[in-house]
């Protein structure tokens, strides 16, 4: 048994020896990092010394998860690159990081402190031993005073009592030292499951024409990283423009903390696919019979459609810099690039980090919008113009007003519409309500046809102290069958758009004042059907 153990030491210490002697092992600077919607693209310089002749270079202390396809060997010097190859390797061991050195120190402290506290209550347990041993005073032959008697009592029943204490006292403390113990350790072997992964290698085989030095730059693609655009929207008052902060929400988890050095921001995405999409003969044919079966699983597969094409729809005095201050913006052929004018740094924690990109002024215009039939609400709506100018996102939008925080909208420069509607909160001073009116509504019946009368009338009230200019809305419904009449009798001067049934007033109201606005319309349809969805 001793000489295969001793064979298998013998065996692993000359591999390690060969690889030593064979491989020039090289751990490449990181220069820069470009990260991607999804995926980065990382960046390496090495200058390499080489013989003459076939020289192969291990590049090592690189992410843990590479695309192979993407890797890139460019080289400069008196060598010809021969081959690249990608590989695990499982003999040589990662180097701990300082957070794991941090640790292993932590618990090599706790473990001593816990030893001192067991050691500690040991000596206190010899001592009682001891006290409890020597307990009987006097003999036979020589009595013992009532005074002696008291004395030795009282110092038995101080000294045991200290004792006692003290013991329960260490330990309480051993237990919060093993607590601490425990999560030490735990967290020490979630980070050595990652150190005693396979080491990551891309072996560069070159040949050299005489000895000498080789530049080497490396790079390759991760899909362990990415950033997603985020905003805040504030507005301070209602006659200023919104100030809009562009902000990148940056992760990565590439296996190694990236440490001042460049990192470019990009609006591409190389994890889609980039093929040109191809159209193909469309069929038409007529209508053949089918089973209900296949209909309804029809029907299933196009809810299911539908369903996913609606998911897919579906934060006097000078103010402290941001990186925002130092980000310049480049516009390539197929993408937006914030490049930075300084370094910063990312750890590889996979916890998203804030990154502010840009800053702007937008124009806005604000009013106040209503729509009783669903909230009897006023609520301050501001419209941004210009925003399509700014290379945007879609993206999660914070809104604060008057230094507070709103909500959450959103921000789609996809839409067709220039001008962006975001929402600022309710109005509590403006009250408004929605009533049905019961000497309108009414039913008759006209031969065979039904006619019934709807109305319903929206009051609002200014309790501010100046005028209000407020957008109210409501609706009608739309026939979508010639048997069924909708018709609008009154509308108290709102605009109507007839495609969708609005009704939509623009109105001012001074201080302390209302206004009230009358809808009356009218439902014809034939008495011996019902309508859905009135």
């Amino acid at each position: 048994m001793k000489k295969v153990i001793y064979t298998l030491i013998t065996s692993l210490l000359i591999s390690q020896a060969f690889y030593a002697a064979e491989d020039i092992l090289v751990k490449p600077s990181l220069s820069n990092v470009k990260i991607f919607l999804r995926g980065a693209q990382l960046s390496y310089f090495a200058s390499v010394k080489v013989d003459k002749g076939f020289n192969d270079i291990v590049f090592t202390g690189l992410a843990s998860n590479i695309d192979r396809n993407s890797i890139n060997i460019s080289a400069k010097g008196d060598a010809i690159i021969m081959s690249v190859v990608q590989r695990f390797d499982y003999l040589r061991t990662m180097e701990k990081t300082p957070q794991i050195k941090m640790l292993e120190d932590s618990l090599e402290s706790q473990n001593k402190l816990l030893v001192f506290n067991q050691n500690e209550i040991e000596v206190l347990k010899y001592e009682i031993d001891l006290i409890l041993a020597n307990k009987n005073i006097g003999n036979e032959k020589i009595g013992v005073s009532v005074a002696e008697l008291q004395k030795m009592a009282e110092f038995y029943r101080k000294r045991l009592s200290e004792i006692k204490n003290k013991m329960f006292d260490l330990s309480i403390n051993s237990k919060k030292i093993q607590k601490n113990i425990e999560r030490i350790q735990n967290q020490l072997n979630e980070l050595n499951n990652q150190l005693n992964k396979p080491t990551n290698e891309i072996v560069v085989t070159v040949s050299g024409k005489t000895s000498g030095t080789v530049d080497i730059d490396l790079s390759y693609l991760i899909y362990d990283a990415g950033w997603q655009p985020t905003y805040d929207v504030r507005v301070d008052k209602i006659n200023s423009p919104a100030q809009l902060s562009y902000k990148a929400n940056v992760w990565q988890n590439s296996g190694f903390n990236w440490k001042n050095i460049e990192i470019v921001l990009s609006t591409r995405n190389p994890n889609i696919n980039n093929n040109k999409p191809e159209l193909y003969p469309w069929f038409i044919d007529f209508m053949r019979p089918v089973a209900y079966r296949e209909i309804m699983k029809a029907g299933a597969v196009s809810n299911a459609v539908a369903s996913q094409a609606q998911m897919s729809i579906k934060d006097e005095v000078a103010q402290a810099e941001t990186m925002a201050d130092y980000f310049e913006v480049i516009e390539t052929q197929l993408s937006v690039e914030f490049t930075p004018t300084i370094k910063y740094s990312i750890p590889s924690d996979n916890k998203p980090h804030s990154v502010a990109l840009q800053e702007f002024s937008v124009p806005a215009k604000y009013e106040y919008y209503a729509a009783p039939k669903l909230d009897n609400n006023a609520f301050l709506v501001a419209r941004l113009t210009d925003w399509a100018n700014y290379n945007l996102l879609p993206g999660q939008a914070n809104i604060y007003f008057e230094n507070s925080y709103v909500g959450q909208s959103t921000i789609n420069p996809a839409t067709t519409k220039d001008t962006l509607t975001l929402s600022l909160g309710r109005d509590q001073n403006i009250s408004i309500s929605r009533e049905v009116l019961k000497d309108f509504s009414e039913d008759k019946f006209l031969s065979s046809n039904v006619e019934r009368t709807f109305a319903s009338d929206i009051k609002i009230k200014n309790n501010k102290k100046s005028a209000v200019k407020i957008i109210v809305e409501d609706q009608i419904p739309i026939s979508k069958n010639e048997d069924i009449e909708v018709k609008l009798i009154d509308s108290s001067g709102a605009n109507y758009d007839q495609q969708n049934g609005k009704l939509k007033w623009m109105v001012e109201i001074e201080a302390w004042k209302s206004i009230s606005k009358k809808m009356v319309y009218t439902v014809k349809y034939p008495g011996d059907k019902q309508i859905q969805g009135l």
